[in-house]
């Protein structure tokens, strides 16, 4: 016994004699989660394998830009920015949907179960209001088949939480969907939060009989699912879905290489990008892909947000997208809608579609966003179909007929101090006095 103890003494001493010459590690760097970074690449000088030689993975490379979405070791983040070709490195970030419900995303609220007989149709309040239902009767709806091959020339992508594809209400109008989740791209874009559903409705519900009815009831959807089940995504996922939405589901972004993107019939890029999401410190890369797509004709509109702040969040911060603020059925702006958006629509106490068939109120700038979306496919299918060209995206501060932006802003109704002001931006959006205008060439 004594001589065991006597080893077991000998080897202690051999190990502690050890220890000090081992490296000292930090706790926190060698157990470090992966992290997901942004980075804007040289692409000519950019080598992979360097990054792959630091234990780093490339998840996606954007097409629209020179933009790579990649995962590190945590103990390699600040090796990155050493890589050749390597311009810039943002970290990721959340994105959230902006539903009302006390400042923050709702998750997964409760809905009753579907089946059964569906409710009667109803003109939600919203749509009535900005006279979208008096555009419908001159023919112009959403759906516009320019070349007769039985396809729409506009399509709408809803970026959200995805949406159910199957609801009878909506059904018709989806044409094609994909899901991004945590950089990894599937075809399971179902819904399971409700937010992308409601949102999708207002814009899309189809006139018949039941329900509700969306602002462009015949209008095709992209549905992108980039948030997850609780209302919440990444930067980087909103890039990735960004950069699908335009490529369509061809996946080529001008497949007959004409320089023309947006109302092209050879192409799948949509006409609008639809986006009821928003957060803080977005990275420089999110701007260099919305820039990317503006300057192919797609028209960006995104949520002012719902912090009661002086400024839209991001993405409707950037000068390339069209923030949209919210009002309530008197017409007034509520104290959480974002100040200083471009332009003011309902997104108080809106009725639209919902998972499992059913359908579900809910306020936001989220949903005031999908009102303006549907008035520029209007404004898009209208002019396709009087035979004139697409109208550019235009900027934030037009005010001629010869942009979509120009015409939100001219034709939208002034409902605070005289011309722009913080609450309603240019005014409270008219899709009637919009596509009106926008037709007269």
């Amino acid at each position: 016994m004594v001589g065991k103890v006597s080893r077991l003494g000998s080897m202690l001493l051999v190990v502690l004699f050890l220890l000090p010459l081992a490296p000292h590690v930090p706790v926190s760097e060698s157990v470090a989660a992966p992290a997901t970074l942004i980075l804007t690449v040289d692409r000519d000088s950019f080598n992979p394998r360097a990054l792959e030689a630091i234990g780093g993975k490339i998840i996606y490379e954007v097409e629209l830009a020179p933009v790579v979405i990649v995962t590190v070791p945590g103990k390699a983040v600040g090796l990155v920015s050493k890589i050749s070709g390597v311009v810039n490195v943002s970290s990721d970030g959340v994105v959230r949907a902006l539903a009302y419900s006390g400042g923050d995303a709702i998750a997964r609220p409760p809905w009753a179960g579907g089946g059964g007989d569906q409710p009667a149709e109803v003109l939600p309040w919203g749509v009535d209001y900005i006279d979208a239902e008096q555009v419908w009767p001159s023919g112009y709806t959403g759906f516009v088949d320019v070349n007769g091959d039985g396809d729409g020339e506009i399509e709408v992508a809803v970026i959200d939480t995805g949406v159910d594809a199957d609801h009878p209400d909506l059904s018709a109008n989806i044409v094609w969907g994909k899901a991004v989740q945590n950089g990894r791209i599937t075809d399971r874009y179902d819904d399971r939060n409700g937010h992308g559903t409601h949102v999708t409705g207002t814009i899309a519900a189809i006139d018949n009989d039941i329900g509700v009815i969306g602002v462009a009831p015949t209008v095709e959807i992209y549905a992108i699912k980039a948030l997850g089940n609780g209302g919440f995504g990444s930067w980087s996922d909103l890039i990735i879905a960004i950069d699908l939405a335009v490529k369509g589901p061809d996946g080529v972004i001008d497949s007959d290489g004409d320089g023309i993107v947006a109302g092209d019939p050879d192409d799948d890029a949509p006409e609008v990008i639809s986006m009821s999401l928003g957060g803080s410190s977005a990275p420089q890369e999110l701007h260099d892909v919305i820039i990317a797509a503006y300057n192919l004709g797609i028209v960006l509109v995104a949520a002012a947000g719902n912090d009661g702040a002086s400024s839209p969040s991001y993405p409707a911060a950037y000068p390339e997208v069209i923030a949209v603020g919210a009002i309530d059925s008197n017409g007034q702006v509520p104290s959480w809608s974002n100040r200083n958006p471009e332009i003011a629509a309902p997104g108080v106490d809106i009725l639209s579609t919902y998972p499992d068939d059913t359908y579900e109120t809910l306020s936001g700038t989220s949903m005031a966003t999908p009102h303006v979306s549907g008035v520029v496919a209007l404004i898009q299918a209208a002019r396709l179909a009087n035979g004139l060209p697409l109208l550019p995206p235009g900027g934030e501060n037009d005010t001629t007929t010869s942009t979509v932006r120009g015409v939100l802003h001219v034709t939208a109704v002034d409902a605070g101090d005289p011309g722009y002001d913080s609450l309603y931006g240019y005014g409270i959006v008219d899709a009637y006095n919009a596509v009106n205008t926008a037709v007269q060439g």
